[in-house]
């Protein structure tokens, strides 16, 4: 009896052991990528040799992923003296870019842009003067620049880019630009600067793999200077009021014009009518027709015609 316990008892001990020195079960892996989404699939393991050849942009777009379930080899990772102390490990890394379009609205307030921060476009005139403004992107990756994308900007999202790249271009560009002008250029030329600025971050970009979508201004611009802005709403002001004067006393001569113009047209139609009347007068007799013609008579246009009334006539 004590040999059969004994027995069982080892058994048991060599089942339990055996358990335990298995190793967890190998669990295939997969990474599944959204509509929006794109991935390139790197090596881990590789020679010295072969993993300089990841800075190659030749290298990213050998290997991109074109399928939309990419299964993730993994290999026994030993930890410790016990062949079960260990883990599985991936053999490659899935890059996944989202390629969706983003928008970001840099403003000063917190209640208006994407951010709470101050990400407002500050610049100065050539004669100093400080002066800021909003602006709004939006920027998105085609699925063939992702390699692109990733060779220049790693593992960045669209937002990082877009708030610390494509937001330092913008601010340098337009630095250098309003710096060259005085501030009355900057106003009146203001449509030209961010004409160059949308199609020099547009190509600047599109080199870099980032499509800028769109990118403009957000609001006016808004002086540092207060007693500056207040001149110019001011001026501005007065230069309306002048324009509506100017306008009223356009209208009036209008006015005037037009008066003139149905005074002249109510003569003519008068004079028609008087015309119209007297051949009527001819043609039906009541009107006698004159032997000679006056001119130069200050008469009215009748007498002037040397037209009488048969009545009239009758009488002499």
């Amino acid at each position: 009896m004590k040999s059969r316990l004994t027995i069982l008892s080892f058994i048991v001990i060599v089942i339990i052991a055996g358990t335990s020195c298995q190793k967890p079960y190998q669990e295939e892996l997969y990474v599944e990528l959204k509509p929006s989404e794109s991935a390139v699939v790197i090596p881990l393991e590789q020679g010295t040799e072969k993993q300089q050849q990841t800075k190659s942009l030749e290298y990213l777009k050998d290997h991109k992923a074109y399928v939309k379930r990419i299964p993730v080899p993994t290999k026994w990772h030993q930890t410790g003296h016990m062949t079960n102390t260990g883990n599985w490990i991936p053999t490659v890394s899935v890059i996944v870019v989202n390629r969706a379009p983003i928008t970001r609205e840099w403003t000063k307030e917190p209640a208006t842009g994407t951010s709470s921060k101050d990400q407002v476009i500050t610049v100065e005139s050539q004669n100093s003067i400080g002066f800021y403004f909003g602006i709004t992107c939006t920027a998105s990756i085609i699925d063939e620049d992702v390699p692109l994308y990733l060779y220049w900007y790693g593992q960045k999202t669209i937002e990082q880019v877009m708030d610390e790249n494509v937001r330092s271009y913008v601010q340098d560009y337009c630095t250098n630009e309003f710096g060259k002008r005085q501030l009355s250029n900057c106003q009146n030329e203001r449509t030209d600067v961010f004409s160059g600025m949308k199609e020099n971050v547009k190509k600047h970009f599109a080199e870099r793999g980032l499509r800028i979508d769109n990118i403009g201004v957000a609001g006016e611009f808004t002086y540092l200077n207060g007693e500056i802005q207040t001149a110019i709403n001011s001026e501005f002001i007065s230069q309306k009021r002048e324009a509506a004067a100017k306008h009223d006393v356009a209208a009036a001569k209008e006015y005037q014009q037009a008066g003139e113009a149905i005074k002249s047209q109510k003569l003519l139609e008068a004079q028609v009518n008087l015309i119209n009347s007297t051949a009527e007068g001819l043609r039906t007799g009541k009107l006698i027709p004159p032997s000679t013609l006056v001119i130069g008579s200050t008469s009215d246009l009748t007498n002037l015609m040397g037209v009488r009334s048969a009545a009239s006539n009758s009488k002499h």
